[in-house]
């Protein structure tokens, strides 16, 4: 796996439930059979959350 991450995602810190968003892209890693600890990332920059996914997952979408 690369160590190149994708933004798949962000949402503002005040209006997001942060175990409900990443539990959404966890599932969609499983669902891809990937391993979400492996695929899916978050964190918080600028009062937003940010999901960024790895290019695998991101192959999914394109």
């Amino acid at each position: 796996m690369s160590d190149e991450w994708i933004q798949a995602e962000s949402l503002p810190v005040d209006e997001t439930d942060p175990k409900a968003l990443l539990r959404k892209w966890a599932n969609v890693a499983e669902d891809m059979a990937l391993v979400p600890e492996l695929n899916v990332r978050m964190r918080v920059e600028a009062g937003m959350f940010v999901v960024e996914v790895s290019p695998e997952l991101y192959d999914v979408f394109r």
